[in-house]
């Protein structure tokens, strides 16, 4: 299999994943007094993290040219670096350690966001050694 259908396919799989856990899977508190919970919050925006990675994966999709596929490896990787930070730092999650949203779903998406990091920078890294064997 060509090294672009492995990215395409893979940031497929990120993006539903990352749809699938924050909206189904993973728990978050329910609002209470009508306000509305920062694990929601975070939750919410890792599934825009997650529709971003799809629109990455069809833009890929559609584009053969090397130098594009490197810019779509850097954004990959930015993605996942925010899907990490979203619930760790930029939002957060809720204070209290006993609440299932602090026990589970902050680290399980701040482990996804570390390991779609580390497949852009590996993306990226063959990318780069390749185009050097190919100027050699």
């Amino acid at each position: 299999m060509k090294q672009y259908k492995v990215f395409v396919v893979a940031n497929l799989i990120f993006g539903v994943l990352l749809i699938v856990l924050t909206k189904l899977i993973l728990p978050v508190c329910h609002p209470m007094g009508g306000g509305t919970m920062s694990c929601e919050i975070s939750t919410t925006v890792d599934a825009f993290l997650g529709l971003a990675l799809l629109a990455n994966a069809v833009v890929a999709a559609g584009l053969l040219k090397k130098k594009a596929h490197v810019i779509l490896s850097a954004v990959t990787l930015v993605l996942g670096v925010f899907v990490s930070l979203v619930p760790t730092v930029i939002v957060g999650v809720c204070p209290h350690a006993h609440m299932a949203c602090h026990a589970i779903t902050g680290p399980v998406l701040a482990v996804f966001g570390v390991l779609i990091a580390l497949f852009a920078a590996l993306n990226l890294i063959y990318l780069k050694l390749r185009r050097r064997n190919e100027q050699d």
